[in-house]
């Protein structure tokens, strides 16, 4: 059971949180940063954008829940003489209005990016900058929802003015008035990367908020951000969610061949990523190209029963008072339970868990060890239920496994891997 005190500063930390009726659970969708071209030389278009949009009525990803179509730092060129903010005319001849019309007719919503500085932190593959909304918020936000924008994506980049730093609480509270005062329901993502703690204070003006670095297509950058979100589901609940930035499900593009692969992790790796994405109620925002999908996009990208886990809508701590629930802390992200002694290094198996409607748990034993290992998962780490029966289904086969009591025990979870269960009391 938590401690009283505990349970009120958990309950205190969303009092501040911002209400504009979104992000009840994490956003779901498909951002163009590193489909076509490798990451950071994102050359988005119009085309692209639409084409991305008719695959995912066509393979039925819409249908299962993704549903942003977002335009990251590509599609901007220049502001007019008014200031205002203008596309570029050669990647989107009719407009951005246009691309949102057709987006929103096949059943989608659509986002874009900016900047909290003066200018944005790639240039798309131009040869000049492009602008960011510093000094422009209001205008930007008017702009954007007249466009018919329902999310935005605000980075940190050039954000030294005249000399001195701009602050981040000032600077995103700016962009998330601007943002409310348009009278349309924005979701607004904060891409501070994690300096300033945003989970302590982010909630107050974004729905979701970066909690740390780029996420890169390698293991030690998916290996670290996992690591760095251990202990952060306190701060994380319907409204506002920590984000631990795209899904590289299935490897980013290749800037020489647009219909070339280059994963930079393997399948078991991605599988990991993708697991542990759901369980901590991440924004699933697919960076890659889901136009001609890898087997390993469609098992994890097509898995409804993880989605599931990742959109659950359990209520929230002082609206559920049995104790597997209370276990957790606040909000429905999930959390590091524990370790498994399954090496002589202490965190090489590690037991993760989310809760979930009807009594039910979602468990992760996730090796990050450099070889393959048994993992053993005792029911002590959820209080009452080590006397219960309890019933395993495996969420990625989609299977039922059976029921066990006291403990459960993954075999040859290999290397990077992880092995996922819904977890029920049996009858």
């Amino acid at each position: 059971m938590i401690p009283t005190l505990l349970l009120a500063l958990t309950l205190a930390a969303f009092a501040q949180a911002l209400n504009n009726g979104l992000g009840l659970v994490p956003p779901m969708g498909w951002n163009t940063w590193c489909t076509l071209g490798r990451c950071g030389r994102d050359y988005c278009d119009a085309k692209e954008v639409m084409s991305v949009a008719d695959a995912m009525v066509e393979n039925g990803m819409r249908n299962l829940g993704w549903k942003y179509i977002n335009l990251d730092d590509c599609w901007a060129d220049h502001r007019d003489a008014n200031g205002t903010i203008v596309a570029d005319p050669s990647r989107f001849p009719d407009g951005i209005a246009a691309v949102v019309k057709y987006v929103n007719s096949k059943g989608f919503k659509f986002g874009l990016y900016t900047d909290a500085g003066e200018y944005t932190c790639s240039t798309g593959g131009r040869h000049y900058k492009i602008p960011g909304s510093y000094g422009h918020y209001e205008q930007d936000a008017q702009t954007y929802a007249s466009w018919g924008v329902e999310y935005v994506k605000m980075d940190w980049c050039n954000t030294k003015i005249n000399g001195t730093k701009l602050d981040p609480k000032v600077q995103y509270a700016q962009m998330s008035k601007a943002l409310n005062a348009t009278g349309k329901p924005i979701f607004f993502n904060s891409c501070e990367w994690g300096v300033e703690s945003p989970w302590e204070w982010m909630k107050m003006y974004a729905n979701s908020w970066r909690s740390g670095d780029d996420h890169a297509d390698n293991w030690k950058s998916t290996a670290g951000i996992i690591e760095h979100n251990a202990g952060l589901s306190k701060y994380a609940g319907p409204g506002g969610w920590n984000d631990p930035d795209f899904l590289m499900t299935g490897g980013e593009g290749c800037a020489d061949d647009e219909n070339k692969r280059c994963p930079g992790m393997t399948d078991v790796e991605y599988k990991t990523e993708f697991v542990m994405w759901c369980i901590l109620a991440a924004p699933l925002l697919v960076a890659t190209d889901v136009r001609n999908m890898t087997d390993i996009q469609k098992q994890a990208l097509f898995n409804a029963e993880l989605i599931a886990v990742n959109q659950d809508k359990m209520g929230t701590v002082h609206e559920n008072r049995n104790l597997v629930r209370r276990r957790f802390f606040a909000g429905h992200q999930g959390d590091r339970l524990g370790f498994s002694n399954c090496s002589s290094k202490s965190d090489d198996c590690q037991i993760w868990a989310k809760n979930l409607t009807d009594n039910a748990v979602a468990v992760a034993l996730f090796n990050a060890g450099d070889s393959t290992h048994n993992i053993t998962f005792n029911f002590t780490l959820l209080p009452g239920w080590d006397s219960k029966s309890v019933h395993f289904r495996d969420l990625w086969e989609m299977k039922d496994v059976g029921s066990f009591q006291h403990s459960f025990t993954a075999n040859d979870v290999p290397s990077h891997g992880v092995a996922v269960y819904k977890l029920t009391i049996s009858a």
